[in-house]
């Protein structure tokens, strides 16, 4: 049973969003709808980050992904609370667009205010010996002491088993091989388990955690990731005074 089936959520989307449903293969037509041209604008945005089955996808006014869910990769408790947090803006609903791949990029900005932020995202199989990178941009140049950067993550329980790479911002991510270019890890993370990045930084830099499938899941299978991307400050004698 997936969430669409627990009272809860519902109540939750009924009260906070704007509901509606389409089919996978009415995207196209309404895509080239000439008499609306907003609908056509969400439904490539809908078709662009389709996954496949009950695909839930939660959009702003301007047809920006703000959560992606495919509907039965996390329990209703996971997913409601996902809702509340998206009501509440404390998910991250600012993203720029990959060139490379044409995906949606959440960009998160971390400082002394928000030292904590979530993204919740979809990640594929790329096929034995290659990479297909789901990318998160992150964003630590508040705290220029540096400190230690925490990524939390749970994978859903999707087909696909997942593999993370955290990478220095202005690294282009690999297409195949091993990353060797990676300065963190966390490899072969299975469906429904989570694991856990950590890397100290000396001075505030922008990082791309990059999300992928490992090579030996089925190529194109998929899965949601959610991420807890947090930072703990390096403590300097001011900031000690302080406390």
């Amino acid at each position: 049973m997936g969430p669409l089936s627990n009272s809860e959520v519902i109540k939750v989307l009924n009260e906070n969003f704007v509901n509606t449903c389409v089919l996978f293969r009415d995207l196209s037509e309404l895509i080239d709808d000439p008499d609306d041209e907003k609908v056509g604008v969400f439904a490539k945005t809908i078709k662009d980050n389709y996954v496949g089955a009950v695909d839930i996808q939660v959009l702003n006014p301007e047809a920006e992904i703000i959560m992606h869910q495919p509907e039965n990769k996390l329990r209703y408790s996971k997913y409601l609370a996902l809702l509340e947090d998206t009501v509440n803006g404390k998910v991250s609903n600012t993203v720029v667009t990959n060139e490379n791949s044409g995906k949606l990029t959440p960009k998160l900005d971390l400082n002394s205010h928000e030292q904590s932020m979530e993204v919740l995202n979809v990640f594929r199989g790329p096929g034995d010996g290659y990479q297909d990178y789901t990318p998160t941009e992150i964003d630590t140049t508040a705290f220029k002491q540096g400190g230690t950067l925490i990524i939390d993550i749970k994978v859903g329980e999707g087909e696909a088993t997942g593999s993370f790479d955290l990478f220095d911002a202005d690294v282009e991510l690999p297409t195949e091989g091993y990353p060797d270019d990676a300065i963190a890890s966390a490899w072969d993370i299975p469906p429904g388990d989570t694991g856990q990045i950590r890397h100290q930084f000396t001075h505030g830099q922008k990082f791309r955690l990059g999300a992928t499938g490992n090579w030996f899941c089925e190529k194109g299978s998929t899965n949601a990731f959610l991420a807890r991307i947090s930072v703990v400050p390096t403590e300097t004698e001011e900031t000690e005074e302080s406390l």
